[in-house]
């Protein structure tokens, strides 16, 4: 084999692959030339890159491997199966039984990520025994908002009655729209006739309130019982509490009661008693309309909110029925709202909103109504009594016609002519009725986006019972109480037949007063009486959940992974060890390649013979055939290429010292002898000088290692 080192290389002959290129590194290691199959270009960085196109196809083999050894290792179900399928078609059964399941399961997790995202809430309630919870407010609107003393008054300044006002309205409204084929304006002003135009067209609040039922004679009585330690203390409201008082669209005048604060977790009943003062000797109502049937009833509306909230009147309210005692029992609800995109809560509210001159807690339908009436004030340059106001914005009511107010004025059945002044403020009060409705159209039904609920607030559910109030035979009694006498209010000419009767009694003919009470129906009509209780201080919490929370839907996608495929946290390893040992493998394959100098040797100078005999493996793949047999002894010449190398570079090896040499010169030769007896053959068969001498080799070669490195 010397004698081919020195010839050239056109004259060598055909030998056995490791004899090729053994020569090409004796060949390299004397000339300092990089063998083809390993040039190297210096970085500006001193590092080595490795341009052999090679490296993405062994790249793509070892990922090849892994993902054989993957498949036939993993828990996924019927991966397995297919590589391990000792028949094609059975391969291909159970690659569409696979992709069959995998389908089904995501289609399941489809419609799970659908639900998911709908983002629906469940309130499931739960009750709290004995906890603390405001007691609520109370608010009392008389059904006739028009009250005897306000009818005088109305006559007294020459002004009409809302019915009044409305039919003249809408008689001059004909004749001046719908006769002159201005059907479309007709219909909107006729629309806008009810009795909150009428209280618009009044000069102020002062003259509005003049009109109605004042609650300290709508209220005759109200009495407030709360626990002080455990004993049950009866006091009147207005020790107890405050009255807030609003102009209602409606109903006129309303107040609502709210208990001091440091009452309301103790408070356990309020007692109200109603006297409606009917008006009893008109045979018609001067305030009822046509298209309006709640301005018809007669009775009185009660309201049930948290303390220091508006209330609802149009939609939360309670009608209470004349001669009757209304008890309704509270049960306390505590509501918990989501967040979006679950809820429509917020925490970042004000805590506080400015309504009818001053404050009330903030609440969604509280910033409902402000933020509407904004819009009118800001477009329309009015405001609208349908809504809570500040009289003192400096602003005029929207349906503002005080012509109209004044009796016999803008009527155009007395009068032949249309006053211009009744002209000019119907086209302005149609210009303005076009300006609400576009801004009310904006918000159909009250749904405002920018405002949102608390996410934490307190509601009240009522149960109520109604029975006849106050019996005949109690009256009489009642009406001589000492608490109902001090009020002073029934010593009008009405109630004459009550004093005769308790006259007829005080005389011994009780019969006689009986028949005489049963002619009268006065209290019948006027007095009712409401009980608010709340009988425990239970606790109903209602707290908003996701129907599918993140948790839930994690643990639904597992259980359909491991229904459908077998796919569990540990498949998720196997996974993640997979793409390891990828990465490490091709880590691993780029250093060895970037470590190898021009002449194929590593910069410390040791040559690995495990790597000349993968470039063998790799020779043979790009070169197949049979193999040359070979009998020379490789295993030499390679230590003779080590050590020419190691020679050949300035200073120390890197060996360190004799014993390491030797060490790592051992281990060299033991690792190509194994590696040889199990990889060379001669066709086809074992070499058997390679597998009968194999120890015999690393004895030899242990000792030339020792010999070699005397003079490390």
């Amino acid at each position: 084999m010397g004698s081919e080192i020195t010839s050239e290389k056109s004259t060598v002959p055909k030998r056995c692959e490791l004899c090729t290129l053994i020569w090409q590194e004796l060949g390299g290691a004397r000339n300092s030339e990089a063998p083809d199959h390993a040039r190297v270009n210096k970085l500006s960085e001193g590092r080595n890159t490795i341009t052999n196109p090679k490296i993405t196809s062994e790249i793509s083999q070892i990922i090849r491997e892994e993902l054989c050894r993957f498949c036939e290792n993993t828990t996924i179900r019927g991966l397995p199966r297919i590589v391990r399928a000792h028949s094609r078609s059975l391969r291909l059964l159970w690659s569409a039984l696979v992709t069959i399941l995998m389908l089904g399961c995501t289609t399941c997790l489809l419609f799970l990520g659908r639900q998911y995202l709908e983002y629906n809430v469940i309130h499931p309630p739960r009750v709290l025994r004995h906890t603390s919870s405001p007691f609520p407010a109370v608010t009392v609107c008389n059904l006739r908002p028009i009250s005897p003393d306000g009818v005088r008054y109305l006559k007294q300044r020459g002004w009409k009655t809302p019915r009044q006002f409305g039919m003249d309205l809408a008689r001059f409204t004909q004749h001046f729209y719908y006769n002159a084929g201005r059907k479309e304006d007709y219909k909107m002003a006729s629309a806008a006739i009810s009795f909150a135009g009428f209280l618009e067209s009044l000069p102020n609040d002062e003259e509005r309130r003049k009109l109605g039922y004042l609650h300290e004679k709508l209220i005759i009585k109200c009495q407030i019982t709360y626990l002080n330690g455990s004993k049950y203390v009866a006091s009147p409201c207005d020790m107890t509490g405050r009255w807030r008082k609003f102009i209602h669209a409606q109903y006129l005048n309303c107040a609502t009661f709210e208990p001091f604060a440091e009452l309301r977790a103790y408070t356990t009943n309020i007692e109200l008693y109603i006297y409606l003062n009917d008006l009893t000797e008109y045979a018609t109502c001067p305030d009822c309309f046509n298209n309006e049937v709640k301005s018809q009833l007669s009775g009185a509306l009660i309201v049930i909110h948290p303390a220091d909230y508006l209330p609802d009147v149009n939609d939360k309210s309670i009608n209470l029925k004349p001669g009757s005692l209304t008890e309704i029992r509270l049960s306390t609800v505590e509501n918990v709202q989501k967040m979006p995109p679950y809820g429509r809560c917020s925490h970042d509210l004000p805590e506080s909103v400015p309504l009818y001159g001053t404050d009330y807690a903030y609440s969604e339908y509280a910033c409902r109504q402000a933020t509407i009436q904004n819009e009118i004030s800001a477009k329309c340059g009015c405001f609208s009594i349908e809504f809570p106001y500040n009289e003192h914005a400096g602003l005029e009511p929207c349906s503002r016609l005080p012509a109209f107010v004044n009796i016999s004025s803008c009527d155009n059945v007395a009068s032949a002519t249309v006053n211009s002044t009744c002209a000019a403020q119907l086209t302005e009060f149609a210009q303005r009725m076009l300006c609400k409705r576009s801004v009310t159209e904006r918000f159909a039904h009250g749904i405002v986006p920018t405002c949102t609920m608390p996410c934490a607030f307190y509601s009240y559910e009522a149960e109520q019972s109604t029975s006849t109030w106050p019996t005949k035979v109690w009256q009489l009694t009642w009406l001589n109480s000492s608490s109902i006498r001090r009020l002073g209010i029934f010593n009008g000419p009405e109630f004459q037949i009550y004093r005769e009767a308790q006259a007829l009694l005080t005389q011994g003919n009780e019969g006689a007063a009986a028949r005489l009470l049963e002619q009268a129906n006065l209290l019948e009509r006027n007095l009712l009486a409401v009980l608010i209780n709340r009988p425990n201080f239970d606790v109903r919490k209602v707290e908003e959940k996701e129907v599918l929370s993140l948790t839930s839907l994690l643990s639904q996608s597992g259980g359909l992974f491991s229904i459908w495929m077998g796919l569990t946290m540990i498949a998720l390893g196997e996974i993640i060890e997979f793409f390891m040992r990828c990465f490490v493998k091709a880590k691993a394959l780029r250093r060895n390649r970037n470590t190898l100098r021009p002449n194929s040797l590593p910069s410390d100078g040791n040559v690995s013979i495990t790597s000349l005999m993968h470039k063998m493996s790799i020779n043979r793949e790009e070169q197949p055939g049979d193999e040359i047999p070979c009998k020379e002894n490789h295993l030499l010449w390679l230590q003779l290429i080590t050590f020419m190398k190691q020679n050949s570079m300035q200073g120390q090896t890197s060996f360190g010292n004799t014993h390491s040499c030797r060490v790592a010169v051992a281990q060299e030769a033991d690792t190509f002898v194994l590696m040889r007896g199990s990889r060379m053959r001669t066709g086809g068969k074992p070499r058997p000088t390679v597998y009968l001498t194999p120890y015999l080799l690393s004895f030899l070669m242990r000792l030339l290692s020792f010999l070699y490195t005397m003079d490390c």
